[in-house]
């Protein structure tokens, strides 16, 4: 407050030039001391200004917060516009003398395309080339900025306009603007600064100074203020709410959940997304140290308690930049008003995050699942059971998905559940193929029979057709439909990619997973199928470094430690693929596929006995569950006993094994492959050419 008082006692001693100052850039001060004529390099791209020198990036004229990797990251690609910058010398050049990984480097990519947003041509700014690198491709302007214009434009960055407002009463009217974040208002055009200029100069001298004098108390002034969110905000967070015992956490968790999936079909507002924003769960964070994070300009929280027979919801939204709290609202009901309570949040904090929103928003947040409060209650509970993404949790939310749809014959949802559940228990190869498969089948096309409308019911029935029918062109048009329902749900991505991967079409496969990864930079689960896609490809460097990568985010994600232990074996690491798969154990127990992996690899490194015993193993294990016979004819051909192993890819294809979509590309049938058995069952699979 001290910097306003001695700002304001200047502009009263000079009104008059200091008023012109608004007016015209070229009056100066009397006596005041000499700006350095020195210019700053500066790039300059559709509205952003990028001063390195100053780590200043400019939006409209207007700071833009960004990190100082990302601010790195930006220069280094706009001093090399138009040509390709390699991953390992982005990684040099952010981060100089350290050993990093990729991840790190896909994750500051990600915050820049968000901030930047859409180039003038409608593309983004940083351009992807799959396997290299990035290259920023839309023209950048280099200009010398004088650093007196700088010093001027930053210290008075806007009181002009704001004068202007005051004068014609429109002072207010959209709330304030803090210019250090990158939500700001833009700068007034060219044209706008003139007409401003000639309505000042017909308003008179002494109200001028006097108007120019509030303005820029209004101005500084609204630096002590917590922004309003009249402009917005372009990333929010939904942290998992809170409850106040055990019983509840499926709802806190089934109303979280909700929220993301409808906020995230309002257009021009980044959600992030579940599998990223769960990580928070009984996190001790602060939640703006967690939209930090999470790359997200705000935060949703909750928490969720019981009054004797009551619901309470306390909702708040806390602007990250200003680690402050710019709303909050309390919901209380009874538990058959939970629908009817979480569509009162979502529209709300809709109008929050985007006031103006369109017709076409507003149609998508008024979507009613159901009018059932027991049957919304049940799906909730089953969903919660399914996202612990066990055999066991995934068997307890089936029954709890088919009372669900018991109690409302037509929730679509319920039904997109039931798809979901049997589809994960076919690909965990928990339960035959053909058990599992056909009914999520069923189920996907009942939840669309009722709602067309849902992007998960259309990407799990592509699931089964890629999977299970090997209906490469249904699976296609599926995962598109899919795609258009719902830009922005990564899991779709993350399933197309891998489609387009089995089918050869790997180049296309790896921008998918990117744009999955992109969307949900911190997904254990999509950072691992990055992981996947090179270890598909043969990349086998590339894959060790971003499976590591994984597991320094997450050191006891068992999925990240099966892929690894896999890439060790095609490296000839046999000690440290054994190592992984123990590890991967730990949480997925006697898991015939893993047993199958170990046994494999016992093959390959010459211990026969130990691959025999694995062999045993899974025989014994097929008396109580499924053991899929894929992985037991992986023994066979590590020992080079051919007969064996074609008599057990056999029964695979009897099985209908959906392992067998990467007949081509496994490279652990590379014993197999000039058998012309081998040539004969790759055409079974009629792969789309």
């Amino acid at each position: 407050m001290r910097f306003a008082a001695a700002r304001c006692r200047i502009v009263w001693r000079q009104p008059p030039c200091v008023f012109a100052n608004w007016l015209d850039f070229s009056c100066r001060f009397p006596k005041r001391p000499a700006v350095s004529t020195d210019t700053l390099a500066s790039f300059r791209f559709g509205e952003f200004t990028l001063i390195p020198s100053e780590r200043l990036l400019l939006r409209a004229g207007q700071p833009v917060s960004l990190t100082g990797k990302a601010f790195d990251l930006l220069v280094v690609l706009a001093r090399s516009n138009g040509r390709l910058v390699s991953k390992d010398e982005l990684l040099r050049e952010v981060w100089p003398g350290l050993v990093v990984e990729e991840v790190n480097l896909s994750v500051n990519i990600s915050v820049l395309r968000k901030l930047l947003g859409a180039a003038p041509d409608g593309k983004g700014w940083i351009e992807t080339v799959p396997r290299r690198g990035y290259r920023f491709g839309a023209p950048i302007a280099i200009v010398e900025i004088p650093v007196g214009d700088l010093v001027r434009q930053r210290a008075f960055p806007a009181a002009g306009a704001v004068a202007s407002e005051l004068l014609t009463g429109r002072a207010g009217a959209t709330g304030t603007t803090d210019p250090v974040t990158s939500r700001a208002a833009s700068a007034p055009t060219p044209q706008a600064g003139a007409g401003n200029r000639i309505r000042l100069l017909r308003i008179g001298g002494a109200g001028i100074a006097l108007a120019a004098l509030i303005a820029i108390g209004v101005e500084l002034a609204s630096r002590e203020r917590v922004q309003s969110t009249s402009s917005g905000f372009a990333s929010v967070a939904v942290l998992p709410f809170s409850s106040d015992g055990v019983a509840d956490d499926y709802v806190a968790d089934g109303i979280t959940e909700g929220l993301i999936n409808s906020l995230t079909l309002v257009r021009d507002v980044r959600i992030t997304p579940r599998t990223s924003a769960f990580r928070y769960r009984n996190s001790t964070l602060e939640p703006s140290k967690a939209g930090i994070d999470l790359h997200a300009d705000a935060v949703i929280t909750g928490r969720l308690t019981r009054n004797g027979s009551k619901v309470r919801i306390q909702v708040d939204l806390v602007d990250v930049v200003h680690d402050s709290q710019v709303w909050g609202a309390t919901y209380d009901g009874d538990p058959a008003e939970l629908v009817d309570l979480q569509e009162r949040i979502v529209q709300d904090l809709a109008r929050q995050l985007k006031p103006a929103l369109t017709q076409k928003d507003k149609q998508h947040l008024a979507y009613r699942a159901t009018d059932n409060a027991d049957a919304y209650r049940t799906y909730l509970e089953a969903r919660y059971f399914w996202n612990q993404r066990s055999a066991d949790g995934i068997k307890k939310a089936i029954k709890l998905f088919q009372r669900s749809v018991e109690l409302d014959p037509k929730f679509a949802m319920a039904y997109s559940g039931l798809a979901d559940s049997y589809a994960t228990l076919g690909y965990l190869s928990d339960i035959a193929p053909r058990d599992a498969f056909p009914l999520a089948k069923r189920y996907a096309l009942k939840a669309l029979q009722l709602d067309d409308s849902l992007a998960d019911a259309h990407a799990s029935l592509a699931y089964v057709k890629f999977y299970f029918e090997w209906d490469w062109a249904g699976a296609d048009a599926e995962f598109k439909r899919a795609i258009a329902l719902n830009p922005r749900y990564p899991v779709t991505h993350q399933w197309y990619s891998v489609y387009l991967l089995a089918i050869g079409r790997t180049n296309e496969g790896l921008r998918e997973i990117r744009l999955a990864q992109e969307y949900d930079p911190l997904s254990l689960a999509i950072n691992t199928d990055v992981g996947f896609h090179y270890y598909y490809t043969g990349q086998y460097a590339e894959a060790v470094k971003q499976l590591k990568a994984v597991l320094n985010m997450k050191a006891d994600f068992a999925l990240a430690h099966l892929w690894l232990g896999r890439t060790y074996q095609q490296l000839g690491r046999y000690d440290d693929a054994l190592s992984e798969f123990r590890q991967a154990q730990a949480a997925f127990g006697d898991w015939p596929v893993l047993v199958a992996a170990r046994g494999s690899v016992q093959a390959m490194a010459g211990r026969t006995h130990d691959a025999r015993e694995a062999a045993a193993e899974l025989l014994s294990l097929s008396e109580s569950r499924f053991v899929t016979s894929y992985g037991v004819a992986l023994i066979y051909s590590g020992l080079n006993e051919k007969e064996a192993a074609f008599h057990w890819l056999e029964r695979a294809f009897a099985e209908r094994s959906h392992w067998l979509v990467w007949l081509s590309l496994d490279p652990r049938w590379a014993s197999l492959r000039a058998d012309p058995r081998f040539l004969v069952l790759v055409r079974q699979m009629k792969f789309p050419s």
